[in-house]
């Protein structure tokens, strides 16, 4: 891998404002990665993105000045942690490519609202695609069923992906 990643350890202050934040916004993702037990939190930064490490895992990443989960910490969490699509089998490819998602390649969606983070999971409900940002509500999708209904933020291959597989061989969790 080509990319550079720089690890800080968080000061114990900062850590704990982190998970706090973490807990606060995502309360299962906070149980399923065991946050209350971390004894050191890192923040990994490579060509200006921040993904931070909780207990060897790339809990989440800074996008657009909010924490955004990783798929790992999706993945960790389970399937109900967060509010979820599933997606056909016509939509993975373009979805793995970082195109956004589209309300006719939807099978199932929780409840959600415009701007909710939304995780993209395949037909099995057990590989998380993608995490994304809702630009429908849940309803929405379900009623008039064309358009973009889901920002992609990040996915299976992209950067923040790549460097997560590298924190986790780092800190030896895979």
């Amino acid at each position: 891998m080509s990319i550079k990643i720089v690890y800080r350890a968080l000061r114990r202050k900062e850590s704990k404002q982190l998970i706090e934040s973490i807990c606060s916004l995502y309360p299962k993702i906070c149980v399923g990665i065991r946050a209350s037990s971390a004894e050191t939190v890192y923040e990994a930064v490579f060509d200006g993105e921040v993904i931070y490490v909780v207990n060897g895992i790339p809990v989440v990443f800074k996008s657009e000045n909010q924490l955004t989960p990783t798929l790992i910490s999706a993945r960790v969490a389970g399937f109900e942690a967060l509010h979820y699509a599933v997606v056909d089998e016509g939509a993975v490819r373009p979805i793995l490519s970082g195109a956004d998602v589209m309300a006719p390649g939807i099978r199932r969606v929780s409840e959600f609202s415009i701007g909710d983070i939304v995780v993209i999971w395949s037909t099995d409900e057990k590989t998380p695609l993608a995490i994304t940002r809702a630009l429908m509500t849940y309803s929405e999708i379900t009623s008039i069923r064309r358009g973009r209904a889901l920002k992609n933020l990040h996915y299976a291959g992209d950067d923040i992906w790549k460097v997560s597989l590298e924190i986790l061989k780092k800190f030896e969790r895979l």
